[in-house]
Formats: structure tokens, C-alpha cells, sequence
């Protein structure tokens, strides 16, 4: 990345130096990361739903960064499915998803690996762009073996994602995949009915490989608020059959 990143990670209370844990890395960390480190210790005390796991933030330098990093090209439509008149995401704001996919499986992951006893079962959270960033890297990345995708933007540049998961994921390709989308939108419909209908075409698609394990979720929630519910369920699908 050229410059200084800071990762958070959140241990298990009873973390021990002789077991080896399942490693959960959330996207969008300044908003994200409190609120999952949370609900998996709540998960695992006092519901059983999941074993204990260390939960790994990834912090955004800013809001600049953010676009940057969780994109791979620009975009000239919003989320509307038409056409981006302010050009929000234009090629001098998007595009450097490659060097930070890079970066969490290059340096990131070994260094979280080196210092923890992980067992190699890691899990990916993005929310809204962070989940368009999940899908896009489905046929390209080797370091995740489960993808939560939370009400992506899956609108972007078009459905870019999912025509890249078309041309380029394997037939053979095996992950375990929690899409979700939150209903609820303070606006008029058409703000929201594109998107929402992109992400069921993201579920469509891929419930189709043999290989791949498929829950997707409705919350009557809007965009924000369903995080909360997201998390709760699909770290519970994650590890449902542990």
C-alpha cells in the first residue's frame, strides 16, 4: 500500500496459546469492527452459536481511502441503476481494490497467522461497498474460506461483480457465503429497488455452483441497522454445522 496501515484485533477472553482459532476480518473497522468483536463474544458466551473466534479489524484511513480501496473500477451509474451525474465514482476516486486484496492476504493475514494460533479458517465481512468488494474477489482471492456479504453495493459500475464472478469463478470453487439486504429505505422506492434487486441477482448466481453453501437473509431493517441483525444470524449460519 505504500504507507502505514493499523489492523485491530480482538482476541477471545479465553484465548489460549494451545488451541487454534477461526479468524473473522471485518471491513469498514472504524464503524464496524466494536459491534462484531462484541456479538461474537456474546455468540459464543452466552449462546453457544459459535465457538470462540479472533476477530481482525481493517480500519480505513478515510472516507477517500475507502472508496479506493474497495473498488476495482469506476462507476457510472448509482445506485439507482442510472446514470452518475455528480461522477462520485470517478477514475481519480476508485480502482485500488487489487493492492488492497494484496494487502490483506499478503501481509495482513500472515501477520495475524504468525502471531495467533489460527486454524486457516477465515472469514471475510463487507458491508454495503465492503460487500461489493466480498463478491468481486470471490474468484480471485486465496486466503478466505467463508464470505459474509451485508446489503452490498452490487449496483456498482453496473453489476461489475457479478459479471466477473461469471467469466472468472470456478465451477469447483467451494466457500461458505451469507448474503443479506435491508428492506427499509426513509425515501422514495426507486432509491432503493435497484440495489436491493441486484443483490438478489448476486444470491441467483451463485446458488447455482454445486460447491458453494448459500444462505441469504431479508431484514426490515435500513442499510445501517441490519448490520447488527446480519451479523447475528450469518455468524450463526457460519459455524451452524461446527
Amino acid at each position: 500500500m505504500k504507507e502505514k496501515r493499523n489492523i485491530w484485533i480482538g482476541l477471545p477472553v479465553n484465548y489460549h496459546k494451545d488451541s487454534s482459532y477461526s479468524v473473522v476480518y471485518v471491513l469498514d473497522a472504524e464503524h464496524r469492527f466494536e459491534l462484531t468483536y462484541s456479538l461474537a463474544k456474546e455468540l459464543f458466551a452466552n449462546q453457544t452459536a459459535i465457538p470462540e473466534v479472533i476477530v481482525v479489524g481493517i480500519p480505513h484511513v478515510d472516507r477517500s481511502h475507502r472508496i479506493a480501496d474497495l473498488t476495482f473500477t469506476d462507476s457510472k451509474v448509482d445506485a439507482k441503476g442510472k446514470e452518475d451525474t455528480i461522477g462520485y465514482f470517478n477514475s481519480s476516486m476508485t480502482g485500488n481494490g487489487l493492492p488492497f486484496l494484496q494487502f490483506l492476504e499478503d501481509e495482513v493475514v500472515p501477520y495475524v497467522n504468525k502471531q495467533y494460533n489460527t486454524n486457516g479458517f477465515n472469514t471475510l465481512i463487507g458491508h454495503s461497498i465492503g460487500g461489493y468488494f466480498c463478491a468481486y474477489v470471490l474468484p480471485i482471492q486465496k486466503s478466505f474460506s467463508a464470505f459474509q456479504i451485508y446489503d452490498a453495493s452490487i449496483w456498482y459500475n453496473d453489476g461489475d461483480a457479478i459479471n466477473h464472478i461469471q467469466r472468472e469463478l470456478d465451477s469447483k470453487y467451494k466457500s461458505n457465503i451469507f448474503i443479506s439486504k435491508g428492506t427499509v429505505f426513509n425515501g422514495p422506492r426507486e432509491n432503493i429497488d435497484h440495489h436491493l434487486l441486484m443483490i438478489d441477482s448476486l444470491g441467483a448466481i451463485l446458488i447455482d455452483y454445486p460447491n458453494l453453501n448459500v444462505t441469504t437473509a431479508s431484514y426490515e431493517k435500513d442499510h445501517n441497522a441490519m448490520y447488527l441483525f446480519s451479523a447475528m444470524e450469518g455468524l450463526s449460519t457460519l459455524f451452524k454445522d461446527e
